[in-house]
């Protein structure tokens, strides 16, 4: 019996590598760079480290909280939940918890009109001139709440340091998340001209679902969501199948679903004071979360917050709200003509990260995403199947063999650049390995616009190894051990077939 399963997973994995494995060029390249510009890297939403007083060199972070201020904050809480247990007095529990939120995570709240007033920020001091060379590896530090406009003009002033340090013409590109929206808002604000090579990898440029949903008052706990989030967050862990079967079993028999309908009961409670008084002030009040609601949520999410949340307090928002209509106004639009025009006058390169569900607070969770951001969106037009799901037969029918996904799952033809666009599963939003830098690096440095078929080790489609900390041609094989029963029979079912 164990000799005829082996032979039958054997044979699905040969059939599977054989049936799908992309074909690459005959003539394809050894993946190899050198240096000869300039490399910048711009992190992503909370990639750096913001302080209370970033003067002061013995000054505490003010994002993330220490662990004292939580430990604080939940030692002042405890009496008011203990008594919530028996009175169920929401009122009185918005009324001394919210203040309590409000005073742990008061050095990151920004005034009401989006700008710094209490002196926290971010540490960033210009390499010393003579150190900067063509081949040198910098990173762009910034205050990741401030507004794109801002930070673009950030960028571009850092970009003209670089060059007249190294002496170089141009520089190249690595995004990665809301440095995506940083770098486009800087093309298109800036131009294109001082950039040789542009790598937009797993970025926000067209936003995320769930911040959209959470901008719309769309929150809500889900125990499936919630069970099929935490299995992947125990990802790469050296007990997650043992996390695996204890977050099953307690979705199957209930506790998950009973937690969820208390959390929602007690959202419910809270209402919108809670939204209004404690969560607003933070993440409503940060230009880059508003720079990250997708274009098509952008005009519900500015009349929840302004006409329904805040309507009380316009004027006194005035500052932020001229802030986000002028992004909207001279950015949002621009976004797809502003990504052509890097095409057409530089080299350009798109990764997106797949896998994995969406947020698990928010009715989008079955989105195929890197754990954070929509395929869709970072692959810059893909179509990608639901969660533990493949696509539609009709869209397999349909679709040229190349871009579809060995596993059948993304439609890579849709994609703004599809030559240009590589696929990796089962590698989280930010997390990275070797073969990934080099990959980045290489076609980066190429010389002209490589695509998916110039290098025969990084195909259109990858998939990330944990065991070996690397990347691999994807063979298909899905994760179905993510998946509920069902998709992992379907899954199962389909790859018998092929």
């Amino acid at each position: 019996m164990r000799k005829s399963l082996i032979t039958k997973v054997t044979a699905l994995f040969i059939a599977a590598l054989l049936s799908f494995t992309p074909v690459v060029s005959v003539g394809a390249e050894t993946a190899d760079y050198k240096a000869d510009c300039p490399y910048i890297f711009i992190h992503g939403f909370m990639g750096s480290t913001v302080y209370v007083d970033p003067d002061n060199p013995e000054s505490e972070a003010a994002w993330p909280p220490s662990t004292s201020a939580i430990m604080d904050a939940v030692k002042k809480s405890l009496p008011t939940l203990f008594a919530f247990l028996f009175t169920h007095n929401y009122d009185s529990l918005n009324e001394k918890v919210i203040p309590l939120v409000n005073e742990m995570f008061s050095p990151i709240i920004l005034g009401p009109d989006g700008e710094v007033h209490d002196n926290s920020g971010v540490r960033f001091e210009y390499p010393e001139p003579s150190s900067i060379t063509k081949e040198s590896q910098l990173s762009f530090i910034y205050d990741w709440r401030l507004d794109p406009v801002y930070t673009a003009g950030q960028l571009n002033d850092f970009i003209n340091y670089v060059l007249e340090c190294s002496g170089c013409d141009q520089v190249v590109l690595e995004c990665h998340s809301y440095g995506g929206v940083v770098t486009s808002t800087y093309a298109k604000l800036y131009g294109t001209s001082k950039v040789r090579s542009w790598m937009f990898n797993s970025t926000a440029v067209y936003g995320e679902t769930y911040t959209g949903e959470l901008f719309t008052g769309q929150l809500r706990f889900d125990a499936d969501a919630l069970t099929t989030y935490l299995l992947s967050a125990f990802d790469y862990n050296d007990a997650e199948y043992f996390f695996n079967g204890l977050f099953r079993f307690l979705n199957t028999v209930g506790i998950t679903d009973l937690l969820c309908n208390i959390v929602n009961k007690m959202i419910d409670g809270l209402g919108m004071q809670a939204i209004s008084d404690g969560i607003l002030p933070m993440f409503g009040g940060w230009l880059s979360i508003w720079s990250m609601v997708p274009d098509e949520m952008i005009d519900d999410a500015y009349d929840y917050v302004f006409n329904n949340v805040w309507k009380d307090c316009r004027e006194e928002r005035a500052g932020l709200i001229e802030k986000i209509d002028n992004y909207n106004r001279t950015v949002r639009p621009f976004k797809t003509e502003t990504l052509k025009s890097i095409d057409e006058s530089s080299n350009l390169y798109v990764i997106s990260r797949s896998g994995y569900s969406g947020m698990f607070m928010t009715p989008s969770w079955k989105n195929q995403t890197d754990s954070t951001i929509d395929v869709k969106f970072s692959s810059f037009g893909a179509t990608a199947a639901p969660y533990g799901e493949t696509l539609p037969r009709k869209t397999i029918a349909e679709t040229d063999g190349k871009y579809l996904s060995p596993g059948k799952t993304i439609d890579a033809s849709g994609c703004m650049f599809p030559e240009q666009t590589w696929f990796i599963r089962h590698l989280t939003h930010a997390a990275g390995c070797p073969d990934l830098d080099r990959m980045i690096k290489t076609l980066l440095y190429y010389d002209g616009q490589a695509t998916v078929d110039t290098f025969e080790e990084f195909p259109r489609f990858l998939h990330y190894n944990e065991d070996t900390n690397s990347l691999e041609i994807d063979n298909g094989v899905p994760d179905i051990y993510y998946a509920s029963d069902a998709a992992k029979a379907k899954l199962q079912e389909i790859f018998s077939k092929a």
